[in-house]
């Protein structure tokens, strides 16, 4: 078996780097330590991409570009998003014999070796970046099921309100062609079309408040402020309808995080913030929050389910009595004892909240544990210093990161909670 090439070989033999650039390389590598081609990247000797390319040639593995609409199904149906993201390793194509599966490191040998036990099948691997992977992943999951959606059968309008706001549409909406009326909304770019069963009308007037009927009465063309109530979950919309002979179209936008809110907190990336619907929606979206500075954590942890996740989403956010509750924030305030609190959180679970944001401090953490049974989505503020494993025992898998620069500026990061 011949000797496996180096990176700097395989990039000096077609001309991307000199045996100068090495040389630096090298000496970068011997002061700062890591692999050779992280230090070439350090010295801006070569791109992410390149040092990748480098890589797959290196394990003589494909470099690819993958689509979502070109992944197999059946295939990512045998990880949840989550595993996906936590090692950056997706199935895209399985046959009776292999599974193609693309990662961001030719040497992802636990999660390679995971798929291989659980599915018996010779493990085919394919490399792309990590940037990559992450917005394949969530275009991926956000695709749903590959079954013909006009085919379907037909949605009652709770159902595809439902799935709309599920999808964190940024619009959503119903047509109307003369007896056929189909729901529609925009995930992620592709957009969503089912029919509309049942009595749809007068479910329209019922959860969409004021309702189009009175709204629309008399007229063509006109807009307004209004609220979808769906057993209780409220979302505000902006609804605008227009309508000829031939049909109608009521189209809703979803309202913005207020933007006095906004201001004070600046939401993360787009990436970011679709990761963590991504597992929101997934149902294990558990994390430890960590801030720099350390007080930003107590201003920004309440405010989370509404920076981050539909307003809609019954929150709760659980606080010391020795520090002020955030005044929009539904909240509850906890003893002085610290040896209560995880049988107050414990009476929690009765309400089944949807988010639970928990800011405490002292004790041995034994409360974390109830309070990730009082909502499937938690965030519970860290002490950047602090141990993780209580976490991590716990059963949280995920760390958000934000900091705050000298400019003001939050920065968001999110990753898996290693301990």
């Amino acid at each position: 078996m011949s000797e496996r090439r180096t990176i700097g070989q395989i990039l000096t033999s077609v001309g991307r780097i000199t045996e100068d650039d090495v040389a630096v390389a090298l000496e970068y590598q011997r002061d700062h330590g890591g692999y050779f081609g992280e230090a070439l990247v350090a010295c801006k000797l070569v791109t992410e991409e390149e040092l990748e390319w480098g890589l797959a040639s290196q394990f003589d593995i494909p470099y690819v570009f993958p689509e979502a609409e070109a992944v197999d199904p059946e295939a990512a149906a045998l990880v949840t998003p989550e595993w996906a993201l936590a090692h950056l390793t997706l199935p895209i194509m399985k046959t009776a014999e292999s599974l193609q599966v693309v990662v961001d490191s030719p040497t992802k040998t636990d999660a390679v070796d995971e798929l291989r036990r659980r599915t018996d099948l010779d493990i085919q691997l394919a490399l792309a970046s990590g940037a990559t992977i992450r917005e394949l992943i969530r275009q991926v999951y956000a695709r749903g099921t590959a079954a013909d959606e006009e085919e379907s059968a037909p949605l009652e309008l709770a159902d595809a309100l439902d799935a709309a706001l599920q999808a964190d549409a940024p619009r959503f909406g119903v047509s109307v062609r003369g007896p056929r009326a189909y729901s529609w909304w925009d995930d992620r770019g592709t957009v969503r079309r089912r029919a509309l069963a049942g009595d749809w009308r007068t479910d329209l007037d019922r959860m969409v408040i004021p309702g189009p009927s009175e709204m629309t009465a008399g007229t063509t063309r006109t807009s307004w402020d209004a609220d979808i109530n769906r057993l209780g979950l409220v979302t505000t919309v902006e609804v605008q309808y227009i309508a000829d002979e031939s049909g109608r179209e009521y189209l809703f936008k979803p309202g913005a995080v207020d933007p006095a809110l906004e201001e004070r907190f600046a939401p993360p990336s787009a990436g970011v913030l679709s990761e963590i619907r991504l597992l929101a929606r997934s149902g294990t979206a558990r994390f430890i929050v960590t801030t720099e500075p350390p007080e930003l954590g107590h201003q920004i942890v309440p405010r989370l389910p509404t920076l981050l996740l539909d307003p809609s989403w019954r929150s709760i956010y659980i606080t010391a009595q020795s520090r002020d509750a955030e005044e929009k924030a539904f909240s509850l305030r906890m003893p002085a004892d610290p040896e209560s609190w995880a049988a107050e959180i414990e009476a929690l679970r009765a309400f089944h909240f949807d988010v639970v944001t928990v800011d405490l401090t002292g004790g041995d953490r034994a409360w974390a544990n109830s309070a990730l049974d009082v909502a499937s989505v938690a965030f519970l503020l860290w002490e950047a210093e602090e141990d993780p494993r209580p976490a991590y025992e716990a059963g949280i898998r995920w760390h958000l990161r934000i900091q705050r620069d000298a400019d003001e500026t939050l920065v968001w990061s999110l990753e898996p909670l290693n301990v």
